[in-house]
This record gives C-alpha cells, structure tokens and sequence, in this order.
C-alpha cells in the first residue's frame, strides 16, 4: 500500500515538472516572437523614414508657380542660347548715325506756334506736317506774290509792244530799255517771291486760285522718329531756331575706339557682340564694315564701325555701349546669369517640367558654369542635355527664394 502512494506521487511529481516547462518554452518562445515583430516594426519604421527623407528631398527640388507670379516677378522663360565666348577683343564704343540720318527741323520765317502734331517717338514720314506757325507777315507775303503775278502780265505786255514800237522807229531805245529792264526785275521778284512761299510750304498754285493762309506749315525733312521736340503752342520762334530733331534709326551703327596696339586684330566683316552699359544682360550683334585709317592723336585710338545686325529695339543715337570684337569664333550653349542660382558653392538652374494655362512646374537641377562674359556665362549639363528644354532665363534667384521658403514652412510644420 505504502508502495503504490509512493509510486502516485512521483508520476504527480513527473506530471507537475512537466507542466511547468511547457510554459516556460511557450513564454520564451512568445518572447521571441515578440522580439522579431518588434525588430520588423523598427526596420519598417526605418525604411518608412528613409523613403520620406528621399521623397522630401525630391520633392524640394520642384515648385509650382502661378502663371501671373512669374509677370509680377518679372521671371522669364526661354532656352539655351548659342553665344561666341572664344577669344575676343574688349573695347568701348557709342551708338552712332550718319549725318544724313539726322534732321534739325527749324523755321525758315520766324512766327507763333499755332498746332504741334507729334511728340517725341513718334514716327513720322518725309514731308508730313509736324507743326503750323502763324506770323501777319506771312499774309503779307501772299499779297505780294499775287500782287507781283498781276503786275508781270502788264511789265510784259508794256516791254513787248515797245519792243515792236522800237523796230518801227516810234519809240526810243531808252524807253524800250525802262520797259525792259522794269520787266524783267518784275519777272525777277516773282520768281524769288515764289520761291520763298514754296520753302515756307505754302501751296502757290493754291495761293493763285486765291486761298491765302494764315499760318505755315514745318514739314519733316527726312522719314524718321521725332527724337526732341523745342516748342509748344503760343512759344514765338525766330528764324534758325531748332523746334525738332528727328533721326532716322535703319543706319543705327556703333563707333568702337579701338587703341593702337589691338588694331592689326581687326579686319573688316568680323562679329561684334555688345551690349548697353545700362543694360548689361541684352545681348545685340554687329559687324565691322569700316575701320578708320587715322589715329586719335589723344586717346591713341582708331575709329572702326560696325554696323547693327537684326534686333535695334531699345537702341538710341549717342548710348554708350561695352562691346567685343569676336578673334577666335568659339559658340558655346550659355544663358544669362540670371539664370543661374549658387548654393553651397553649387550651381542650378530651372527647368520647366509641366505648363498649363494658370500653373508652371519647374525643377531645380544642378550645371556646371562655365566661362562668363557680357552677362552671359556658359552652361555644361551634368546628368542630361536639357539644351533643348525650355528654362528660366530671368529671374531664378526669385524661384530659388520660393523654393527655399516653402521648404522652410515645411520643416516648421
């Protein structure tokens, strides 16, 4: 009996030890497990992080901008232009016409301004009316024109019939030569009086039907643009007074001073690139078409002319100009500096990637710059040849401002 208890409470025992390794390998186990899903949560956690770190940063290289931001921002769109960045020849010059594209317009007869009819730049052809003096005197003149027009009919008559009176021997020959000379002085004074109502503009043949003015007219002598106007209504001007000058802007040419020991590099035909030294970033062509054959015995310089190809918006007689002469032809691709934004010691520019209506969306993609001249530097693509996409020209600092604040904002959220 004693052996049968004995024998119950060791399987107890057995059964017990049994039961209480079961939970231990079952909680270990659950620990295990545990420290999986937790090590599978961090890496997940960790790969999140990273993907959001990378999308962040594709993300802030890219802006949308209204289409009525960029007029505000004067920020403009274009390409990459081909511009000549070898070897030049650095000299100054000035915006220049002939003298016969030039007119000072003055009065022929002193008199009070009556009407203007143009003010400065506007456009004007040979021979149109610009302005109308009035002075009592040009009505005088008339009458005397006309005066002197019915005068020379009788002078004529009168010197005729005394010329056949002398052939007959009625007349005397110093009454014949009174006749004669009074005609022809009379045919003498018409002819001038005529020609001064023509230089004052007045019509003549008008004038004979008996239309007299009151007031003459200033014609443009030259087709042009109206570059000062002198007077205004009521202002009397006197004979010789300058009221307009107008300049005739297709023969636009710059004089380049070029100094001694630089002008055996130039020759006729070559390229000119300039720019105004008020504006830098604009970018015009010229080429040389005529070198001067005599120093400046001041400056030790040679005039050379070189005359404007294409483009002559913006340009006036008597600008000053930064130009250079092309030695070497070198093109290269280029944009405007204001293309350009430098960051950390690293250049970008814009890439437009999608346009509609009311939305631009550009990119912001890394270059290297190359060599600058005129407002030009030039661009070397680093991934990709974007020479074809179109770009941010003009204004990227201000892109680059956007940028960078709506990253800000960003990060204080």
């Amino acid at each position: 009996m004693k052996n049968i208890l004995k024998l119950s409470a060791l399987i107890l025992f057995i059964l017990i030890l049994g039961s209480c390794g079961n939970k231990t390998e079952t909680k270990a186990s659950a620990d295990e497990h545990g420290h999986e899903e937790k090590a599978k949560k961090d890496h997940d956690d960790h790969a999140d992080e990273l993907g959001d770190e990378h999308g962040e940063e594709e993300a802030n290289t890219k802006i949308t901008l209204e289409t009525k931001q960029l007029e505000v921002m004067n920020i403009e769109i274009g390409t990459v232009e081909q511009v000549s960045l070898g070897a030049k020849l650095k000299v100054n010059g000035q915006l220049e016409l002939p003298p016969q594209n030039m007119a000072s317009v003055s009065a022929l007869i002193g008199g009070r301004v009556q009407s203007v009819h143009v003010i400065e730049g506007d456009k004007v052809r040979k021979g149109q009316v610009i302005a109308r003096l009035s002075n009592p005197v040009f009505i005088t003149m008339q009458q005397e024109y006309l005066s002197a027009k019915s005068n020379i009919s009788f002078l004529e008559n009168d010197y005729l019939r005394k010329k056949e009176l002398l052939k007959d021997g009625i007349t005397s020959s110093k009454s014949f030569q009174q006749s004669e000379a009074a005609y022809f002085q009379g045919k003498s004074d018409l002819n001038a009086s005529k020609a001064t109502l023509q230089l004052m503009g007045v019509s003549v043949s008008t004038l004979e039907k008996g239309q007299i003015v009151s007031a003459i007219p200033i014609t443009a002598p030259i087709a042009g643009h109206i570059q000062n106007v002198e007077i205004n209504i009521g202002k009397f001007v006197v004979p010789e007074q300058e009221m307009f000058e107008i300049i005739d802007n297709e023969f636009l040419h710059i004089g380049l001073k070029v100094f001694e020991k630089d002008i055996n590099q130039v020759a006729l035909g070559q390229e000119v690139t300039f720019a105004l030294t008020t504006r830098p970033d604009k970018i015009y062509h010229a080429e040389i078409f005529a070198v001067g054959k005599a120093f400046d015995m001041q400056t030790r310089a040679v005039k050379v002319h070189a005359k404007i190809v294409g483009n002559h918006e913006g340009l006036l007689t008597g600008m000053f100009v930064d130009a250079r002469i092309i030695i070497a032809a070198k093109k290269v691709d280029a944009l405007p500096n204001e293309a350009f934004v430098t960051e950390k010691g690293l250049d970008y520019i814009f890439i437009q990637k999608n346009k509609d209506a009311d939305y631009v969306e550009l990119e912001r993609i890394q270059i290297n710059r190359g060599k600058s001249d005129l407002g030009y530097s030039e661009i070397v693509f680093i991934k990709q040849n974007h020479k074809d996409t179109i770009v941010v020209v003009k204004g990227a600092y201000y892109v680059n401002a956007e940028l960078n604040k709506g990253e800000f904002e960003e990060h204080e959220h």
